[in-house]
C-alpha cells in the first residue's frame, strides 16, 4: 500500500533511469550491490518497488513486483516477470525465494512492519534481504527530482529497529550515493563514492542494507528449572 502524500509512479522512475543522471545513479548503486549481494546464479530473486536496473541477470528466476497503485508504462526489462502486489500480501509461496531486493519500495509502504514480515515469509531460511532506502539526513531525500526524494526516508537507527522488530538480522549496513543528485549530471561520482566509503561519511543519499532471517528469534529458550521431568523408562529383562 502506498502513502497518499508521497507517491511515485513506476513510469516516472523509468524516465529517471533513462536520463544521464539516472544511469549514473544505477551504475553507482550496482557497484555497491554487486559487492554485498550473494551470488544469484541459479537462484530465485524477488525484486520489489522499481528494481529493473538492479536485478542480476544471472538469477534463474526473477520477479519484479510493483506495489499496488504504481502504474508502469515503461519496462526496462520486458522479459522479466512483472506483477502488481499489495505490500502486506505478497502472492508467493512460503520459503519460495532465495533473495529479495527492495528499491523504491520500503519508503512507500504505509505499514512497513507488515511489508517486511511478508517478505520474511516468502524468503527461504537462508534467504537474504537487500534494501536500498533513502537516508533521512542525506541530500537525496530532500529533493523530489529523483525517485529517492519521495516517500518516507529513514535514519540509520530507525531502519535498524525496524529490521530487528520484523525478525531480520543485519549483516551489512553502509551508505551510498555520496555525491548530491545535481553532481551526477556533471560527473560519474565514483571518486566521491570511494572517498565517502573510505572515511565513512554519514551523509550518503541512501542506506544499503543486507539482512538475513532471524528464524530463532521467536523461539524462547526454556529455563532448565522449568523443564518438566520425563519419567525414566528402563527396559526390564524378560
Amino acid at each position: 500500500m502506498l502513502t497518499s502524500l508521497a507517491r511515485i509512479r513506476s513510469d516516472d522512475a523509468a524516465t529517471f533511469y533513462e536520463s544521464r543522471q539516472g544511469q549514473r545513479t544505477a551504475l553507482l548503486l550496482n557497484d555497491r550491490l554487486q559487492s554485498i549481494m550473494p551470488p544469484m546464479r541459479g537462484r530465485r530473486i524477488l525484486g520489489i518497488g522499481y528494481t529493473a536496473p538492479y536485478l542480476p541477470e544471472s538469477a534463474e528466476f526473477a520477479v519484479s513486483a510493483r506495489l499496488r497503485h504504481s502504474q508502469t508504462r515503461k519496462m526496462l526489462r520486458p522479459s522479466r516477470t512483472d506483477c502488481i502486489v499489495d505490500s502486506a500480501r505478497l502472492p508467493f509461496d512460503d520459503l519460495s525465494m532465495n533473495a529479495a531486493l527492495v528499491v523504491h519500495g520500503l519508503e512507500f509502504t504505509r505499514f512497513a512492519p507488515d511489508f517486511l514480515r511478508a517478505i520474511w515469509r516468502t524468503l527461504s531460511d537462508d534467504g537474504v534481504l537487500t534494501l536500498v532506502v533513502p537516508n533521512r539526513s542525506g541530500y537525496w531525500a530532500h529533493t523530489d527530482a529523483t525517485p529517492f526524494g519521495h516517500g518516507i526516508p529513514y535514519s540509520s537507527g530507525q531502519l535498524t529497529r525496524l529490521l530487528d522488530q520484523t525478525l531480520f538480522r543485519i549483516e551489512h549496513h553502509s551508505s551510498a550515493l555520496i555525491a548530491p543528485p545535481a553532481a551526477l549530471s556533471l560527473t560519474q561520482g565514483r571518486l566521491m563514492e570511494k572517498i565517502g566509503r573510505g572515511v565513512r561519511l554519514p551523509c550518503g543519499g541512501v542506506h544499503v542494507v543486507t539482512a538475513r532471517k532471524n528464524v530463532y528469534a521467536g523461539t524462547p529458550l526454556i529455563d532448565e528449572k522449568l523443564r518438566a521431568p520425563l519419567p525414566q523408562q528402563v527396559a526390564e529383562p524378560a
